[in-house]
């Protein structure tokens, strides 16, 4: 199943109104760098959190953890050392 930019868009809002419930403040959205895209920055106290937004329907094929390969983690590091 391929998102649409739509859901995409709609599990990131999801995301952030949780983050923010838990004190979090937006330092960025769909942060572009040379390495990739960041979904989320945000700020909690004197932490910077980079979030990676996945959303599956189920987990018939594993978690949304499970989308996060060992590439895709490592262009998530160099984006945010990066930043």
């Amino acid at each position: 199943m391929r998102l649409t930019h739509t859901q995409g868009a709609a599990g990131e809002a999801v995301a952030l109104a949780f983050l923010q419930k838990q004190g979090c403040k937006l330092l960025a959205r769909n942060w572009h760098c040379p390495f990739g895209e960041i979904d989320l920055i945000v700020k909690n106290g004197n932490t910077i959190l980079f979030v990676e937004v996945k959303y599956r329907k189920n987990s018939g094929f594993g978690g949304a953890a499970y989308s996060i390969t060992p590439a895709k983690l490592l262009k998530l590091q160099k984006s945010a050392e990066h930043y």
